[in-house]
Order: C-alpha cells, then sequence, then structure tokens
C-alpha cells in the first residue's frame, strides 16, 4: 500500500496513473492518523512537503507518523540541504515532483527494502556535512574485512550508484550484488547505504 498526503489530487492521480497496477494507492484525509491502524511492512508514506510552510512545520508533523511507515518526501523544488535534514532525521527518501517515473520505481523498491534511496547529488551532500562524530562507533570497522569484489560494491555504493549500475559496471548479477551489500552492512555494522558511504569517504 502507498499512502499519499497532498492536497493536489493531480498526486495521486499521477501515482496511481503510474504506480496503480502494483501498487495500491490511497489519498489519506484530515483524520487519518486519528483511527488506530495497522501499517505492514511492505507500506510506504508519501509525504508532499509542500504543504507545509517551514520545515520545522514538516518534522512535527513527520514526528505523528507511525515509524514502521517508510516516508518518502516529495516536493516541487528539491533542495539539497532540505534532503539532509530529512534524511538525518528518518525519511527514506527525498524525490522531486518531476522526478521520472524509473528513479520514483527505483526509491519505492528499495524503501521497501527497508533502505535509504538517494540520487548521487543529495547522498555527496550528506557525506560533505553530516557531522560524523554522531555515527556509531562500532561502524568505524576497517575496510580490510571485505572481499575485493565487496570494496569495489561498497566504494560505488558510497558514489550513489544504484544496485543496477553497480550489476552493470562489475559485470555482476543483481541478486549478487544485494547479496554483497548485505554482507558489508553486516561486516561494518552499518545500516544504510549512506552510513556507509559516510564511513568509505570519510
Amino acid at each position: 500500500m502507498i499512502y499519499i498526503d497532498s492536497k493536489l489530487d493531480i498526486t495521486k492521480d499521477y501515482f496511481d496513473k503510474q504506480f496503480g497496477k502494483q501498487y495500491t494507492i490511497k489519498q489519506i484525509d484530515n483524520i487519518f492518523f486519528e483511527i488506530d491502524r495497522v501499517f505492514y511492512e511492505k507500506d510506504i508514506f508519501i509525504l508532499d512537503i509542500d504543504q507545509f510552510k517551514t520545515i520545522e512545520d514538516v518534522m512535527e508533523y513527520f514526528s505523528n507518523i507511525p515509524k514502521s511507515l517508510k516516508v518518502i518526501a516529495l516536493t516541487t523544488q528539491p533542495k539539497l540541504s532540505h534532503g539532509a535534514i530529512f534524511i538525518k532525521n528518518g525519511f527514506k527518501s527525498y524525490l522531486g515532483k518531476k522526478t521520472s517515473k524509473i528513479i520514483i520505481s527505483q526509491a519505492i523498491k528499495t524503501v521497501l527494502d527497508s533502505n535509504v534511496w538517494l540520487y548521487p547529488q543529495l547522498m555527496n551532500f550528506i557525506i560533505q556535512n553530516i557531522n560524523l562524530n554522531t555515527q556509531d562507533k562500532k561502524s568505524s570497522q576497517s575496510l580490510d574485512q571485505l572481499s575485493a569484489k565487496e570494496q569495489s560494491v561498497a566504494n560505488l555504493v558510497s558514489q550513489g550508484y544504484s544496485n543496477k549500475e553497480i550489476s552493470q559496471d562489475l559485470g555482476i548479477q543483481l541478486v549478487t550484488v544485494k547479496k554483497h551489500i548485505s554482507s558489508i552492512f553486516v561486516k561494518l555494522n552499518v545500516k544504510d547505504r549512506v552510513a556507509l558511504a559516510i564511513l568509505i569517504n570519510q
């Protein structure tokens, strides 16, 4: 299920048209969070942040969204600084409304796997500006633990490559890329691609 919170019907219409065959799309109403609901692992919440005046308003609203929901921020004019704040505070992705269907589809699939999806510019911005002292000290394990292939995969992840792009670049199967990434996360004690990129680039 993809829940959408947007004041514009056109947003839901777009998702219905592009993804309605793959997912159930539901636009929420004003009393959505006032009713007890059960959310599932494969539920995503698309939040149109253009309806808020400030980042603080967005974050206050976000704090009321059940933690079990994976939240993607959607905006007309993406800003790297805003994206960094949202990702740092728990959003799973940050997308522009003019983002192509292919990219949105990649983001949705990545988020459904409980990972963070970022476009390369945003990942690089976060890496350059995040306070590395806030990172879990356990994640400072040596990259020497990784096999040669895992190191290659990790380096491409840190540059913002998608799994498909890594598969093509290294000439390995997509399923193999996923296995390598899972292994890398475990060995380096990182929880997602952003944390991995920060570790590699610090």
